[in-house]
């Protein structure tokens, strides 16, 4: 992926080139600029090919990050919000600042300082959804968002949202209004929330609460990354007693909602949790779901 870092201090820059790659098996391309100006002039006459995704700061001398996007997107999105991927960085996180970034054309931010994890989650979700938009144009990309089973050229790594088994690749027809964000915004707060989430399989008699998905926040609490989580017993991950085990499974048999449950687990016996379990809805019905949040 070709990442731009646009800031007017050369030290920041050296900072997000370093956290960019770092302990990354593949790196990316990275070109900077100093200012919105520059980065204009340099993509304008080819020192610099157009980035897939743009990482710049807001406060510059001269255009500032809103200016900037908005002129990004003038130039070269053709209408589109996604190519480049526009992520703001701000010390501000104040809803006023996001809102005009993201009004200004920005798909993201992130606060300053720059956590390196924060960093690196934000890079993964900008390059699955890019792939999306590449491999069949960003009305194509909100349809496949909404609707797992767009196709992808085998071997892509596509973003598929939580919750989802990875498809067989077909071609489907989505009802969904064309370049409607909200897919892609839903995914990706579920995927970028703090809080641990993961979706189950609670179908049966005895279920065996396989995990269908995991959000970054809940593998960053385990040994496992996500795809390692993929069919894994959260009972077993969790080491669930037999009481809550019951509890559990009194709730999960009739559909109900479980809220906000203390859990003392086997394995987090010096953090107490609280899961909240809410029943996901499906056409099948013999298919049963539970949304998980664990609270710290």
């Amino acid at each position: 992926m070709h990442i731009l870092l646009i800031d007017d201090s050369s030290s920041t820059r050296s900072l997000l080139r370093t956290l960019i790659n770092s302990g990354q098996s593949v790196r990316h391309e990275i070109s900077e600029a100093a200012s919105g100006e520059e980065s204009l002039q340099k993509v304008a006459s080819g020192e610099i090919n157009l980035p897939d995704l743009i990482i710049m700061d807001i406060n510059m001398g001269g255009m500032s990050g809103y200016e900037l996007c908005r002129e990004f997107r003038a130039q070269y999105g053709n209408g589109s919000d996604m190519i480049p991927y526009i992520i703001i960085v701000t010390a501000n996180e104040g809803v006023d600042v996001i809102n005009q970034a993201l009004e200004s054309g920005a798909n993201d931010y992130m606060p300053k300082p720059v956590n390196v994890k924060v960093l690196q989650v934000r890079l993964r979700v900008a390059e699955r959804l890019l792939a999306l938009a590449h491999a069949g144009g960003n009305a194509n990309a909100a349809q496949a968002a909404a609707n797992p089973a767009i196709a992808a050229a085998p071997g892509d790594e596509l973003w598929v949202p939580p919750g989802t088994p990875a498809p067989e690749p077909q071609i489907v027809e989505v009802q969904v209004p064309i370049g409607d964000p909200r897919h892609l915004q839903i995914g990706a707060a579920i995927e970028l929330a703090d809080a641990p989430i993961v979706l189950i399989d609670a179908s049966g008699e005895e279920p065996g609460f396989q995990i269908l998905y995991a959000n970054y926040a809940f593998s960053s609490t385990t040994q496992f990354d996500q795809q390692q989580l993929l069919g894994r017993s959260l009972a077993e991950l969790e080491a669930w007693t037999p009481e809550f085990l019951k509890m559990v499974l009194s709730f999960v048999g009739r559909d109900s909602i479980l809220s906000h449950v203390p859990l003392w687990s086997h394995t987090r016996q010096s953090v107490p949790v609280h899961l909240s379990f809410y029943p996901v809805h499906a056409e099948d019905e013999s298919q049963r779901h539970y949304l998980i949040i664990h609270h710290f």
